[in-house]
């Protein structure tokens, strides 16, 4: 069933993670869990809840899903009052972002064939919000000239960073236009990250705007047996027995990374936009966390 919005994309917002290597830090930090998506480190906002705000001029509120794990019901009903119950999915257990996005992209696409849907990330720290989201805006825009294209949001890099997936444009593009990708690297090893950045190759910052056919159909060509599982769940919906097909299928499934599985298999499908600077980080460590701390301290978020 198509929604009654018109145009607006659909936000998929991935909070389902445990961030287990900065969990001892930001417990100590900001008391609780630790799990940093529902720890608030600036302001009187969780990380997750500056993202649901982050993303206000992007999109309706009942378009907002959030992938949730089931171990944080809790927090997440908590935090997330504002949102439609059902639009909080909850996974059984974590297993990666591929899961974390095709799940909830099976109730959109339920929802509403005819969806482009957007990404985002629940625990990365956006020094100037509005022009990020205006470059998700222009990226979404773009999908009407590239209705077969997955486009990313990428960074200028600050430093060689080894723990990041960059993005080599095929082109030096111009900050208002997309480029197509000649290569994605996840994770690259050090000497390789400084040859991307002497190329001009971009930090994924993992954003990105895609047709909800087109998705589906990257993920058919990647990850076949992944597909037939989401696929089958997405089929299944509404059913009463979507609960029970969904606890099976994560029981046995192991962790599957999107990046790796997806995007580093697709390189025709992708295209990315340039981002200017905005203070974007990658909130994974706690030295990233310090870092963002001491470059921005005492300055609100724009």
């Amino acid at each position: 069933m198509s929604s009654s919005y018109g145009t607006k994309p659909w936000a998929i917002v991935l909070a389902g993670g445990e961030g287990t290597r900065v969990q001892p830090f930001l417990a100590e930090l900001c008391g609780g869990s630790g799990i940093k998506q529902f720890c608030t480190i600036r302001g009187n906002r969780s990380m997750l809840q500056q993202t649901i705000d982050r993303i206000a001029d992007f999109t309706f509120t009942e378009r907002i899903l959030v992938s949730l794990n089931s171990r944080h019901r809790r927090e997440a009903t908590e935090q997330l009052r504002d949102l439609p119950e059902e639009n909080l999915i909850f996974q059984p257990v974590n297993l990666d972002t591929a899961p974390g996005i095709l799940l909830p992209l099976a109730y959109i696409s339920a929802r509403d064939p005819d969806a482009v849907v957007a990404v985002f990330p629940s625990d990365h720290f956006i020094r100037d919000e509005k022009l990020f989201v205006a470059c998700a805006n222009r990226a979404a825009r773009q999908l009407s000239k590239y209705p077969k294209s997955l486009i990313l949001l990428g960074v200028a890099p600050e430093y060689p960073e080894e723990s990041y997936g960059w993005i080599e444009p095929a082109i030096v593009q111009h900050e208002q236009e997309t480029a197509a990708v000649r290569a994605f690297y996840e994770k690259p090893d050090a000497n390789q990250a400084r040859k991307l950045m002497l190329r001009g190759s971009l930090w994924n910052t993992f954003v990105f705007v895609v047709r909800a056919e087109v998705l589906w159909k990257m993920v058919s060509l990647a990850a076949d047996e992944l597909y037939c599982i989401f696929s089958t769940i997405r089929l299944m919906l509404p059913s009463e027995h979507t609960r029970s097909v969904i606890e099976f299928a994560y029981r046995s499934r192991r962790p599957v990374n999107f990046s790796s599985a997806i995007l580093s298999k697709s390189n025709a499908h992708l295209r990315v936009l340039r981002v200017p600077e905005v203070g974007w980080s990658d909130w994974g460590t706690k030295e990233r966390i310090l870092a963002s701390e001491e470059r921005f301290r005492g300055m609100p978020i724009a």
